[in-house]
């Protein structure tokens, strides 16, 4: 019990972690990796991203947030030590669902139909917090750096 009480805790933790490398990292001192993710919303005058070009400078924080979970992984197998692995295993799945809602079903990176079909309340609101990071009305919608936990008020059409 404790175990899949490490994966879920390590699974949420990791939304703060993504919110403040977010907001203090990739929109702080490596916006020269994360710039060219919000190229074709034409911000700060930007040149628009053309359609063939599949990778980012972005894709590179895949690596920073894969990179710790691998090796916990690793070094919790080869010790026999659960604890690490499961830590390990919280990391990985919030990796994929980040991958899945933010590169799957929000900027459409990799067609997969039966994810970009008609979305639940929960996909929609997220879907809106995101769009309004990248295409701000006002300096609160620029500040959505998380993926799962945001203002109430997108839940709203």
């Amino acid at each position: 019990m404790i175990d899949i009480s490490l994966l879920a805790l390590a699974y949420f933790f990791m939304e703060f972690v993504a919110w403040s490398n977010h907001n203090y990292v990739m929109h702080g001192f490596l916006w020269k990796w994360h710039k060219d993710h919000h190229r074709k919303d034409n911000l700060q005058g930007l040149p628009k991203k053309t359609e063939d070009q599949r990778f980012e400078k972005n894709d590179l924080f895949f690596l920073v947030y894969a990179i710790p979970a691998i090796v916990l992984l690793i070094v919790g197998f080869s010790m026999h030590y659960l604890p690490m692995v499961f830590i390990g295993i919280g990391i990985t799945l919030y990796g994929f669902t980040y991958f899945a809602i933010h590169d799957i079903i929000i900027h459409h990176r990799i067609k997969i139909s039966f994810l970009n079909k008609k979305h639940n309340y929960f996909i929609q609101a997220i879907i809106r917090a995101h769009t309004a990071h990248h295409k701000p009305k006002n300096k609160k919608d620029f500040n959505n750096y998380g993926l799962l936990i945001f203002s109430p008020r997108y839940f709203k059409s």
